[in-house]
């Protein structure tokens, strides 16, 4: 497991930019609509020195995705983020559009028509598992049950999993082990780490909680290395045993 930082290219950006940087960590960087009017190799001067991991894309047509997989190729980019597009035809050629670049796509899992775990499956069984690939949003879902059925469920395609807290169903995105959040991710890795997930777990938390970004780094790679040496809680255990008898049961 990898850990990275989400940017929002908007605001004040640059600044987080720099603490990321200070830190060392890898990032994705969320670009929003551009200019698609304009040359993607000028788009991509601009962005040329932030070298992101994945671009985060909002929902684009068809049309449109060929701009930024070309603005993706010019800076060295091979993975894109962006919310699936309403059909079963479009995913694939959406798919097959970036793959002939090299480019890996990455659902945004949750949204229409990929919202639940039947829909990954359907879409790996229709085309291949490398089209349903997706990054899950843990702080989206209804409860602890549904976090870790879900992890559990679509654990091989699952490529990045955001890490992000919230006191209750709105409000900023805490940083993801602020001791007031709704979600523990110190049992949420002990979780991933038990069944092997091998992704990257994207820090995501609004900007106003930069000076907090060294030390969620540092707690996060602390739990994965005490579950390592030490093991993961009898709790997390018996929950992701009781999630696995549920699935094979159904």
């Amino acid at each position: 497991m990898r850990f990275q930082v989400y940017l929002k290219r908007r605001g004040k950006w640059r600044s987080y930019l720099n603490a990321v940087e200070r830190v060392g960590a890898p990032y994705v960087l969320e670009v929003g609509h551009l200019d698609t009017s304009r040359s993607p190799l000028a788009a991509a001067l601009e962005l040329e020195e932030a070298a992101p991991e994945a671009l985060v894309l909002p929902w684009i047509g068809v049309a449109e995705l060929e701009w930024y997989i070309l603005l993706a190729d010019a800076l060295g980019v091979r993975r894109l983020v962006l919310p699936p597009p309403p059909t079963l035809q479009e995913i694939e050629a959406y798919y097959r559009a970036a793959v002939e670049y090299g480019i890996e796509v990455n659902w945004i899992y949750g949204v229409p028509p990929m919202a639940r775990i039947k829909d990954v499956e359907a879409v790996a069984r229709a085309l291949r598992p490398t089209a349903a690939r997706i990054v899950y949003d843990p702080v989206k879902a209804r409860g602890t049950k549904e976090i870790y059925t879900t992890v559990v469920a679509l654990s091989g395609y699952i490529r990045e999993i955001y890490l992000s807290n919230r006191r209750g169903e709105r409000g900023p995105r805490l940083p993801p082990f602020d001791p007031i959040g709704r979600i523990n991710y110190v049992e949420l890795l002990q979780a991933l780490q038990l069944i092997q997930w091998e992704g990257r777990a994207t820090i995501r938390q609004s900007p106003q909680f930069v000076n907090e970004l060294e030390l969620q780094l540092r707690l996060g790679s602390e739990v994965l290395e005490t579950a390592k040496n030490a093991g993961v809680s009898k709790k997390v255990q018996r929950r992701i045993s009781a999630v696995i008898d549920e699935l094979v049961s159904q």
